[in-house]
């Protein structure tokens, strides 16, 4: 298989998953999210192409941003799955600061300097307290 056709079958793949999850509600989303024992997606394995938080980014509410703030705060959680979290919590709540999120994501500030991560946690959770 050439790269260009592992590109398009994991595309394929992938939107596949995201069509799955799309139609399912938030709730359910939520649900499947906070059981990091789950086999259907295998979400904590990246096993859907973390497809899951693009679709609670699309379908997601209020309701989702304190579930999505608890696993993009928490390092133990595998990097890939905190960073589309992320995106999705930013979404969410429409923050549109790309320098924040890279300081909340992965620690770095937009000239890839490191700063304090956990300073950036603390911020977007008072800016969250607000989007209640």
């Amino acid at each position: 298989m050439t790269y260009e056709e592992f590109q398009k079958q994991y595309e394929v793949e992938s939107d596949k998953v995201f069509g799955e999850l799309s139609s399912l509600s938030e709730d359910a989303l939520l649900k499947i999210i906070g059981d990091k024992s789950e086999e259907r997606f295998k979400i904590w394995k990246g096993q859907d192409n973390y497809q899951i938080w693009r679709a609670i980014g699309e379908n997601g509410t209020v309701k989702s941003i304190k579930p999505l703030f608890e696993i993009v705060s928490d390092l133990g959680n595998e990097y890939l799955v905190r960073y589309h979290a992320c995106t999705a919590l930013f979404k969410i709540a429409k923050l549109e600061d790309e320098d924040f999120k890279g300081q909340v994501q992965y620690g770095l500030d937009k000239n890839r300097q490191p700063v304090d991560q956990q300073q950036a946690f603390l911020k977007l959770q008072e800016i969250l307290s607000h989007n209640k």
